[in-house]
């Protein structure tokens, strides 16, 4: 699990910094914390199904969801630094005239580090989203609205993700890059809506 100061505190300090006129943590970084708080939320969930006699004969895929929330939560803590470290890179190039930018190396490289932190959490959001849609029908009872919060964060994730991704894109030269990255997101979030309509409404069948 990473480690970091923004990390290490308490919970009230943590909002207070986002709450607070600094930069970060911002959109992205919370953005991310929904996702590791997705991820937290399934493995829990799984915790309470592991194990069950009734979930013996799914055992390996529950195990395997388990450990893979627990993975995605720390992918998303790291993703939560990758976020302030690419906005603190890029905040004082943006300072500069187009002009400047255009001028310098570090801008696009460090551009794009900007817009892949966010694509990234997108990609692991969906992915929670999708496993955790799968694991309805064999999660313990008693946790499907934990498994169904824990997808509403996971589709959350998604389109916060795809705010942070499309506020950089107008700051890309090359406008084919530019519009491959607005399609892929969209159809991201295409089909994240898609699974997560479909999972919402068995669950309130279920309930």
């Amino acid at each position: 699990m990473p480690t970091s100061p923004i990390l290490s505190l308490p919970l009230s300090d943590f909002l207070a910094a986002t709450a607070a006129k600094t930069p970060t943590p911002g959109g992205g970084s919370i953005a991310a914390l929904t996702g590791a708080l997705a991820a937290s939320l399934a493995a829990m969930a799984l915790e309470y199904t592991v194990g069950k006699k009734s979930a013996l004969p799914h055992d390996a895929l529950l195990r395997a969801s388990l450990a893979y929330f627990q993975t995605a939560s720390n992918l998303f803590q790291e993703l939560i630094l990758e976020d302030i470290a690419a906005y603190a890179a890029l905040s004082p190039l943006l300072q500069l005239t187009p002009e400047e930018r255009l001028q310098n190396p570090a801008f696009l490289p460090t551009l794009l580090a900007a817009i892949r932190a966010p694509q990234a959490v997108a990609a692991l959001a969906a992915n929670i989203l999708t496993r955790a849609a799968s694991l309805l029908d064999i999660t313990n009872k008693h946790l499907i609205t934990d498994l169904g919060i824990a997808a509403t964060y996971a589709h959350a994730t998604v389109y916060a993700s795809q705010l942070n991704v499309l506020i950089n894109l107008p700051l890309l030269q090359d406008p084919l890059e530019s519009a491959a990255i607005k399609s892929a997101t969209s159809a991201l979030t295409a089909s994240a809506d898609a699974t997560y309509d479909t999972f919402h409404q068995s669950l309130l069948a279920r309930l």
